[in-house]
């Protein structure tokens, strides 16, 4: 990652992510996009490896999609080059370092870090002591808290499916089932005979995963890629990755396409002064599962989520399109009063959107409603009057 960015700086820019491990490791990735040391509001794709530190394919083909996708596209490559103009591709290969580094499943911790994330969460054995108690949920938490991530994968081994949300029967169905049921269909062709597309509670029941969490917080669509060869092929780095990249490869550009395409996001446009600062926020609570709390009662756990994300003003014009996750938030099965199946509607929420100077001075703030598919145009002219003034009104 360190060469890819230190030899192509105009596609690849390092990235670290906030909370190092429990054993003091820092965790990188990188961020891959045309210019993409401007901060310029192309939608994004996420796609991280080895939740388990002992799935080491996972990590990578998520590695070999990344110096493919820059290959590519240095060489000029028309297709790669046409989707790095329109989108941003952020890859972590190892989530969790120290599981990788011991050749283990769980973080240094004994936590299985894919069962950590709050939403849905119960103190199961390998959960942690408490929801987003673990350094390396916290990451992915902030990683997709601060992007408006159209599209997330998480890489895993050894089986053969491409899972979505929900991960509990109970839960029922969610609100954008339609489009997990395309896409993951998409991906698991891609892959190959014996790949299935299901929701992740019909393959196998578990809780805290981070696919859940990211899609009923940002309704950005969630999955797990599971990769495996077929049964009874051995299973060495040459089937594991080698043979398995070349269906990979094709799975993540259906991923990397539906990122691109403006009908999967919201896009929130207008015009703002020069070197302006533009940030939308939100903030909301949300639950685990109810489980026996001290004192004896039995009640879920909340959390809350704040999503914040921002886009720089660089053009002399101050045009932006600024490509978003959809401000209505889908309404989760998992409440304040325990669990309510099968959702079918969205809090209208909207994001609050500030206009600042480079320092933090806002200078407007505006309420922006926008759905899937939605383009909405924005009045920044207060901001625009007050921008070079010394005491904005």
């Amino acid at each position: 990652m360190e060469t890819l960015a230190r030899e192509h700086p105009d596609l690849v820019k390092p990235l670290t992510l906030p909370f190092p491990t429990s054993s003091g490791r820092l965790v990188r990735g990188i961020e891959i996009s045309r210019d993409v040391q401007v901060n310029d509001g192309k939608p994004v794709f996420v796609t991280v490896g080895m939740h388990h530190g002992n799935e080491w394919p996972s990590g990578e083909l998520v590695m070999e999609y990344a110096v493919d996708l820059v290959n590519s596209a240095s060489s000029g490559d028309p297709y790669v080059s046409n989707l790095l103009d329109r989108a941003r591709l952020v890859v972590v290969p190892i989530v969790n370092v120290d599981g990788f580094v011991r050749n283990r499943r769980q973080t240094d911790t004994n936590v299985d870090m894919n069962r950590n994330y709050g939403f849905g969460w119960l103190p199961i054995s390998t959960g942690g002591a408490a929801p987003w108690s673990e350094p390396e949920a916290r990451n992915i938490e902030w990683l997709l808290s601060t992007r408006q991530a159209t599209t997330f994968v998480t890489q895993h081994t050894c089986i053969q499916v491409v899972l979505y949300p929900p991960l509990q029967l109970a839960a029922g169905s969610t609100q954008d089932v339609a489009r997990f049921e395309d896409l993951a269909t998409r991906m698991a062709t891609r892959y190959g005979p014996g790949y299935i597309p299901r929701d992740s509670a019909h393959d196998y029941e578990t809780t805290g995963e981070a696919i859940d969490w990211a899609y009923f917080a940002t309704r950005g669509l969630a999955f797990t890629a599971e990769t495996c060869p077929n049964s009874g092929v051995a299973r060495t780095f040459q089937t594991q990755v080698t043979d398995t990249y070349v269906a990979h490869r094709l799975a993540m550009f259906e991923a990397l396409e539906n990122t691109a395409d403006p009908a999967q996001h919201a896009t929130i446009e207008g015009k703002a002064p020069k070197d302006a600062v533009l940030r939308i926020t939100k903030s909301f609570d949300m639950y685990t599962q109810p489980y026996s709390q001290p004192g004896g009662t039995t009640r879920p756990s909340a959390f809350t989520t704040t999503l914040t994300s921002d886009l720089d003003i660089t053009k002399p014009n101050g045009k932006f399109r600024w490509a978003v996750n959809p401000s209505y938030r889908p309404v989760p099965p998992y409440q304040a009063d325990g669990v309510r199946p099968n959702q079918t509607t969205f809090y209208t929420e909207p994001w609050i959107l500030t206009c600042e100077r480079p320092d933090g001075t806002v200078l407007q703030r505006t309420p922006v409603n926008v759905d899937l598919g939605q383009t909405v145009t924005v009045d920044l002219q207060q901001c625009t009057r007050n921008f070079h003034k010394k005491n904005p009104v």
